[in-house]
C-alpha cells in the first residue's frame, strides 16, 4: 500500500514508468471468507511462486527492511506475524485483527502525543505462550532502536514515533514526538508486524551492543549545535563585511574574524561528519549483527505456520488455534518456478491453483482476470503555460475520452478506465466523477462544447456528430495554439504512448492541433520537475491506500506540478489528523474540488493479470489483483 506515500514525487514518477515493486505488506490477509454459501474445504491451496526466495536465510527483522524484502519471501512468510490491524479486502476496510476495537484517540501529554490499543487477551504464539502488549512494545523500540528502514521505516517512523510502552499486558502505549496524522497511526504504526519479545529479547540486547554509544550520541548533538552557532556568527560577519564592500570601505580587522569563523566552520563541520560516518557504521554494524541473528523454532502468530522446504516445495501450515481465520485449506503450498513459462506449463498441467508473480503476466490466455493497480496515469498540463489553464478546457478535453474504450478496447485491458484522484473506495468520494461520465458519443461531444462555448471560445465550425471543429478560437478572438502532448517512447511505455496518441485524435475533433512527441523517461522527467518546458505530458505515478499524495501533488508544497495553495489550509490539518472520520472527510472534499477543477486528467490505472482454478475469491476483482496479495491463501475458497 504505502503502503504509504512516503517517497518524493520525482521517486514515485520513476516507479510508476518500472515494473512493479515488491508489494508492502500492509494487507494481512487473514479473515474469514464473507461468503458462506461458498465454503468448501481441501487439503491444500497450490501456488506456483515466480522468483528466488531467501526465506531459509533471512530472519524477521531482514524480511522487513530493505535488504530482505522480495515479493516471494513476503508470499511465503509475511502472515507469520500479527498485527494489531489491517486492512479488510476487498474494500480495504480499517479493522482489528490483534487488537480489542478501535485505539483511543491521540491526544497530547507532556511533550508527547499519545494513543493507546486494547490486545485481546485469547492470542497465544505457536510455543504456548499468550501474545501481550510486552510483545508490541518491544517489537516498536527494537525497530525505532536500529532505525530499521523499508516496511519497518514505514510502520514505526523515526520522525514520529518516539517508543511503546506496556502498560499492562493487554494495553499498549504509543508516544509520538509529533501529532502524528491517519498515514503515521492508523497506516503507519497500527499495521506493523509484530515478534515474540521472549524470543528475540537475548538476539536484540546482544546486537545492540554495537549500536552507536551514548557519548557519540553527546558529541554529535553538541557538535551540531556548534555548527549552527557558528554558521550564524558567519552569516551575520559576511553581512557586515558585504555592507562596507558596497560602501566602498573595508576592515581587516572584520575581514580577520571572517576568515577565522569560516575556518572555524570548516573544522566543525568536519569533526560532525567524522562522528556521523561513525555513527552511521555503528547502526549498520548492528543492523548486520541483528540479521544474522537465529531464528530456528521461532514462535509465530498468523493464519500460517511456515514448515519450510518439503520436497522441493515451501509449505504453510494452517495455524490449529485459528488466530484470524478458519481458511478452507489445511496447507499452503508453493512451487518456486524460475520462469513464467514453467509456471504456465505447471499451470496448464494442472499441477497449480494460482500464479504468483512479482510481474504482470504476460501470458494471453482464457482465464486470465485483470484488476486496477495503484499505477494511474494522467495528463498533466503545465502550469507555467497559461493558455493551458482554463478549466473549461480540461473539462471539455475530459469529455472526449471515453476511458472504458480506451482500456478495454484501445490498451486491450491492460488498463482500467480511472477518472476520479483516489482509487481505495475507502476514500473516494463516489459524487467525485467526470462529467461526462456514463455519457455516449454524441453526448459528449455537445457537453464538451457546451463547456468550452460557456467559458468564450469559438469556432470557425462548431464540432458535431458528423465533422470535426475547425478554427477555434479564445474569446478574444486569437487562435487557439498548437499543443505538444510528451510521453514516453512506445518501447519505454506502450501503455502511456498509445493513450497519448488517443487524446491527440479526441482533442482534434474538438479542433485542438496536439502533436504527440515520444521521449525518453528520463527526459521526460527532467521536462515536467526540472525544464517545464512542455505544453502537457503523460505522466504516471504509484498511488496509495492513503491519499497523502494529494497534498504531495496540490497542498500548496511548491511543486512545479500546481500553481495553486488553495489545498494548503486544508493540508496542513490533515497532516496532523488522525482521526478517520474526519481525514476521509478532507480527503473526499479535496477530490470533489478537484474533479470540478480538473488540474490534472485522470486517464486509467495499469491492471494486474491474475491467473487461478480450482478455486474462487468473494471479489474477481481487487485492487492490485489477489496477486498483489499474495493469493490470499485465507480468503480463497476451493471449487467443488
Amino acid at each position: 500500500m504505502r503502503r504509504l506515500f512516503r517517497v518524493t514525487l520525482f521517486l514515485t514518477f520513476l516507479l510508476a514508468s518500472c515494473s512493479p515493486q515488491p508489494v508492502r505488506v500492509a494487507e494481512p490477509t487473514s479473515i474469514p471468507t464473507p461468503t458462506a454459501a461458498l465454503v468448501q474445504h481441501a487439503p491444500e491451496i497450490r501456488f506456483a511462486l515466480i522468483g528466488e526466495p531467501r526465506a531459509e536465510q533471512i530472519n524477521v527483522w531482514e524480511l522487513f527492511d530493505e535488504s530482505g524484502a522480495t515479493y516471494a519471501d513476503y508470499a511465503l512468510r509475511a502472515e507469520s506475524w500479527p498485527r494489531l490491524y489491517h486492512l479488510l479486502p476487498p474494500e480495504s476496510t480499517f479493522e482489528p485483527l490483534a487488537a480489542n476495537g478501535m485505539p483511543t484517540e491521540v491526544t497530547q501529554e507532556n511533550d508527547f502525543y499519545v494513543a493507546a490499543v486494547k490486545l485481546r487477551t485469547d492470542l497465544k504464539w505457536t510455543d504456548g505462550t499468550s501474545f501481550t502488549a510486552e510483545d508490541v512494545a518491544f517489537t516498536v523500540n527494537t525497530a525505532l532502536s536500529f532505525e530499521l528502514g523499508y516496511d519497518w521505516g514505514v510502520y514505526y517512523s523515526l520522525d514520529y514515533l518516539h517508543h511503546a510502552e506496556a502498560i499492562d499486558l493487554a494495553t499498549v502505549k504509543y508516544y509520538f514526538k509529533q501529532k502524528p496524522n491517519v498515514g503515521v497511526w492508523q497506516y503507519g504504526a497500527l499495521q506493523g508486524p509484530i515478534v515474540q519479545k521472549a524470543f528475540w529479547e537475548k538476539s536484540v540486547g546482544d546486537s545492540a551492543s554495537l549500536l552507536p554509544a551514548d557519548a557519540l550520541r553527546a558529541d554529535i548533538a553538541k557538535t551540531q549545535a556548534d555548527l549552527e552557532t557558528v554558521k550564524a556568527d558567519v552569516a551575520e560577519l559576511s553581512e557586515q563585511v558585504l555592507a562596507l564592500i558596497l560602501s566602498g570601505k573595508q576592515n581587516r580587522i572584520l575581514d580577520s574574524d571572517l576568515k577565522r569563523k569560516q575556518n572555524e566552520q570548516i573544522f566543525v563541520q568536519s569533526n560532525l561528519d567524522r562522528f556521523l560516518e561513525e555513527y552511521a557504521a555503528n547502526i549498520a554494524a548492528a543492523q548486520s549483527a541483528l540479521y544474522k541473528a537465529d531464528d530456528e523454532a521461532e514462535p509465530v502468530l498468523g493464519t500460517w505456520i511456515p514448515i519450510g522446504m518439503q520436497n522441493g516445495q515451501w509449505v504453510n501450515e494452517v495455524n490449529p488455534d485459528f488466530p484470524f481465520a478458519q481458511p478452507n485449506f489445511d496447507r499452503a503450498v508453493y512451487q518456486i518456478l524460475g520462469s513464467e513459462e514453467a509456471a504456465i506449463t505447471a499451470f496448464k498441467n494442472g499441477e497449480v491453483d494460482f500464479i504468483l508473480s512479482p510481474n504482470d503476466l504476460t501470458v494471453d490466455m482464457a482465464g486470465v482476470k485483470r484488476s486496477p493497480t495503484y499505477s494511474a496515469r494522467f495528463l498533466v498540463f503545465n502550469p507555467l503555460r497559461s493558455q493551458f489553464a482554463d478549466p473549461a478546457f480540461h473539462s471539455a478535453l475530459s469529455c472526449m475520452l471515453d476511458r472504458n474504450f480506451l482500456a478495454t478496447d484501445i490498451l486491450q485491458n491492460r488498463a482500467a478506465p480511472f477518472d476520479a484522484f483516489i482509487l481505495s473506495p475507502q476514500w473516494h468520494e463516489p459524487a467525485a466523477k467526470d462529467p461526462c461520465t456514463g455519457m455516449d458519443e454524441s453526448a459528449r461531444i455537445e457537453q464538451a462544447v457546451k463547456f468550452m462555448k460557456d467559458a468564450g471560445y469559438f469556432w470557425a465550425r462548431e464540432p458535431d456528430m458528423s465533422s470535426s471543429g475547425q478554427g477555434l478560437r479564445y474569446s478574444n478572438g486569437d487562435p487557439f495554439p498548437q499543443i505538444t502532448l510528451i510521453t514516453p517512447s512506445r518501447d519505454e511505455d506502450m501503455l502511456r504512448y498509445t493513450a497519448a496518441n488517443y487524446v491527440a485524435e479526441r482533442a482534434g475533433y474538438l479542433g485542438i492541433s496536439l502533436a504527440v512527441q515520444e521521449m525518453s523517461m528520463a527526459e521526460l522527467v527532467y521536462a515536467v520537475y526540472s525544464s517545464q518546458k512542455y505544453d502537457m505530458a503523460v505522466a504516471g505515478w504509484r498511488l496509495s491506500e492513503y491519499p497523502a499524495y494529494l497534498c504531495e501533488m496540490f497542498g500548496g508544497q511548491n511543486l512545479p506540478l500546481y500553481n495553486s495553495g488553495r489545498f494548503q489550509s486544508a493540508c496542513d490539518a490533515l497532516r496532523v489528523e488522525s482521526d478517520l472520520d474526519r481525514a476521509r472527510q478532507g480527503f473526499r472534499e479535496i477530490e470533489t474540488a478537484l474533479m470540478s477543477e480538473l488540474p490534472f486528467i485522470p486517464l486509467f490505472t495499469v491492471t494486474q493479470a491474475d491467473l487461478y482454478q480450482n478455486i474462487v475469491y468473494p471479489s474477481e476483482s481487487v485492487l492490485s489483483g489477489w496477486s498483489g496479495l499474495y493469493g490470499a491463501p485465507a480468503i480463497a475458497v476451493p471449487t467443488p
